[in-house]
């Protein structure tokens, strides 16, 4: 047998691949995940990729150099999620007439996701060990990684089909979306309701978007708590509260079984912000808290590891020393403090600096081992309600009534949502090199070699799209308000193609940023005191049953799932649903082999062409 030693692991190839990879898909999912609501990993499509490029292209990639190639690349892309949930929220915010973007510094914000990537990666490094080689959790998503790479011979096959699907998505979006300011040549969602003639209350409009679908396929049977939360919340919870009275003043009219189709529409979004979203953030919480105490036991067996021995295994080290983690953590940590006292200015003194800094790193790290244990068994994580947690600290630190905490509360928060996400990245990057023979060493110097890439990338991205498009709750009026700002000619060429204070025009995709208007929602009511907390504890005590009893993260998701778009749902719902008919009458290998690689591509395709519009849109107006 030939020593492990001797294949080519950690390469330039695959340092470099990894890394421009990395930064597509990142731009990619930035936009997918202020459109659905939530983000995807890049292993998936990292490893084909990688496939394509290391053993199509270049013909000489090994499966363990493969391995670091989508490390990499998962690395660089992970971060976004960090960025997405949490740094939109400036964007949002007014204050006395401006928003709170105006007033940031973003030096303090890149700071302050790079330290959250570097102390996500380096501080889950000592509980490997007890995550993958005790316990053992399956990271579903990490043993699909593993599958592909330890087949080679199919590797090539995969990558050809996620092309496929790029193309196809590619050539579909651009046909809905405007390039011109004539309009589209395909609509961006179907009224099926309407065309069947149904009440209106029976909510059922499709997007015409593959990038819901196709994540919807990728998440299979776990996915559908996602639909059952959107089902649960437009077919249910809104004709109850109807019926019941439950409703604003304005809406308390709505007749269910009518046809008054645009009223529908105006209580569907009122409706999410003064009950679904209350609801939905409590479950978000209750669930977070769920998962912490089940992740307690391992909390404990990880204290008990890190006061073990070394880490050396037949005289060769399979990890980085502890010197490296303890360098990483302080290296981290100083970028941590400097991003708080820069964010906050001469509002934040060097003390409350430095408490909210240990606050911010000490729940980064529970976070992280919740996040890495709920991932491990489920693949979802209540990676948002953890978010909220810490912002919500660190506003309590430095003042829960004061503006001038908004900005570096959310900042800091942040970077405890980057470094948990790392931190699940990086442990089912683990699983995967466990699987295939890799040597953990590598991967680690991988991802602590390019974590800090990055968060600039995203936050630029989240720019772009703002610029272009707008995004949150109130996408439709900003761009509403910036046409009228541009000139009567404009704003007419708007409202032809369908633009108004309601409804976005023809061609504009709805980032609707639910994240962001959760927290934005969750701000707003900290910092008045009218704290509606019938709902939020409603939701909370749902969420935190639901995880206990039937899921851990479970709660997590269908709370997410009251305020996110309907009609994308419906989509991601139907991918789901495809994806479980597929595997009854195909197999689970077939979905494997065929379907995810296709379905990978329906999202980076859709995805970047509406990143590339965004792009066309901010050149335009500049």
């Amino acid at each position: 047998m030939t020593p492990r030693g001797t294949y080519r692991e950690l390469t330039p190839q695959a340092l470099i691949g990894g890394v421009l990879v990395g930064l597509v898909l990142n731009m990619g999912i930035v936009f997918a995940g202020l459109q659905i609501g939530f983000t995807i990993v890049g292993s998936t499509v990292g490893a084909i990729i990688g496939f394509g490029i290391l053993r199509g292209i270049l013909r000489q990639g090994s499966i363990l150099e493969v391995n670091v190639f989508q490390t990499i690349a998962s690395s660089v892309n992970t971060v976004n999620s960090g960025i997405i949930f949490t740094i939109p929220v400036l964007f949002l915010l007014e204050r006395n007439g401006a928003r709170l973007s105006d007033s940031v510094n973003w030096s303090s914000v890149v700071m302050a996701g790079v330290a959250g990537s570097l102390l996500g990666v380096v501080m889950i490094i000592p509980l490997r060990r007890q995550i993958i080689d005790l316990e053992r959790l399956r990271f579903p998503s990490a043993i699909a990684v593993g599958t592909i790479l330890r087949s080679p011979g199919a590797g090539i096959e995969k990558a050809r089909l996620l092309t496929i699907g790029i193309v196809v998505a590619a050539v579909f979006t651009g046909l809905t979306l405007d390039w011109t300011g004539s309009g589209a040549v395909i609509a961006d969602s179907f009224h099926l309701g309407e065309a069947l003639g149904l009440p209106a209350g029976i909510r059922l409009v499709f997007a015409a978007s593959l990038l819901s679908l196709g994540a919807g396929f990728i998440a299979g049977r776990p996915g559908l708590a996602i639909l059952y939360g959107t089902l649960l919340n437009f077919w249910v919870l809104i004709p109850a509260c109807v019926w019941l009275g439950w409703v604003e003043p304005d809406f308390a009219a709505f007749n269910v079984f009518g046809k008054d189709y645009e009223a529908a529409d105006a209580l569907a979004n009122g409706f999410r912000n003064f009950t679904a979203n209350k609801v939905g953030i409590g479950m978000i919480l209750g669930g977070a808290v769920a998962g912490i105490v089940i992740a307690l036991p391992a909390l404990k067996a990880a204290l008990a590891s890190l006061r073990g021995g070394g880490d050396e295994a037949g005289g060769r080290r399979e990890e980085v020393s502890m010197n490296v983690v303890g360098t990483g953590t302080l290296i981290g940590g100083v970028l941590f403090f400097a991003a708080a006292k820069i964010s906050g200015g001469d509002a934040v003194s060097w003390v409350e600096a430095g408490l909210v800094t240990v606050a911010g790193i000490t729940w980064l790290w529970l976070a992280s081992l919740v996040v890495a244990q709920t991932t491990g068994r489920t693949d979802w994580s209540p990676l948002s309600g953890l978010s909220l947690i810490a912002i919500a600290i660190l506003m309590g630190i430095l003042g829960p009534g004061e503006t001038s905490s908004i900005i570096p509360a959310v900042t800091l928060g942040a970077a405890v949502c980057v470094a948990t996400s790392m931190c699940a990245d990086m442990m089912a990057d683990l699983k995967t090199g466990y699987l295939v023979g890799g040597r953990p060493l590598k991967q680690q110097i991988a991802q602590i070699a390019t974590c800090w890439i990055g968060p600039g990338v995203s936050l630029l991205v989240v720019f772009v799209l703002w610029e272009a498009y707008a995004f949150g709750p109130e996408q439709a009026q900003v761009m509403w308000e910036r046409a009228v700002e541009a000139g009567p000619e404009v704003q007419a060429a708007y409202a032809a193609n369908g633009g108004s204070a309601q409804e976005l025009a023809a061609g504009i995709p709805v980032l609707g940023a639910p994240q962001a208007g959760a927290l934005q929602a969750a701000i707003e009511i900290v910092q008045s005191g009218d704290i509606p907390l019938g709902k939020y504890l409603t939701g909370a005590l749902l969420g935190l049953v639901v995880s206990l009893l039937v899921s851990p993260g479970l709660g997590v998701m269908i709370g997410l799932s009251l305020y996110l778009p309907f009609k994308y749902m419906i989509v991601f719902g139907l991918g789901g649903l495809i994806s479980m008919f597929v595997t009854k009458k195909k197999g689970p290998r077939f979905v494997e082999d065929k379907g995810v690689p296709l379905a990978a591509g329906l999202i980076v395709g859709d995805a970047l062409v509406n990143i590339t519009n965004a792009v066309v849109k901010v050149a335009q107006s500049l």
